[in-house]
């Protein structure tokens, strides 16, 4: 799977990985509403991201992690992309 993080002024190198956790935000008031695992063959989806941290892992360790403003997120074809106003690593 692979894993790639935007926001307006940089685009983080894609990492290969086999989950990703994220903080979702809830669809009515865009607050966070828990946090949602991302897994090889995820369905197509798109999510509304709470400001939270975003973790990525392969094999069991955690590779990458940041503290990130709201956004949304895509997953498509074992292709996670994020985007984000902002982020903290």
């Amino acid at each position: 799977m692979k894993f790639t993080l935007f926001t307006p002024h940089r685009i983080f190198p894609s990492l290969e990985c086999d989950s990703v956790k994220l903080n979702v935000a809830d669809s009515v008031n865009g607050k966070f509403s828990g946090s949602y695992g991302i897994r090889k063959g995820h369905a197509k989806t798109v999510f509304s991201l709470a400001e939270g941290k975003i973790s990525v892992s392969l094999d069991g360790n955690e590779i990458f992690s940041a503290e990130c403003s709201n956004g949304f997120a895509t997953v498509e074809n074992d292709d996670v992309r994020v985007i984000v106003d902002s982020v903290t690593d």
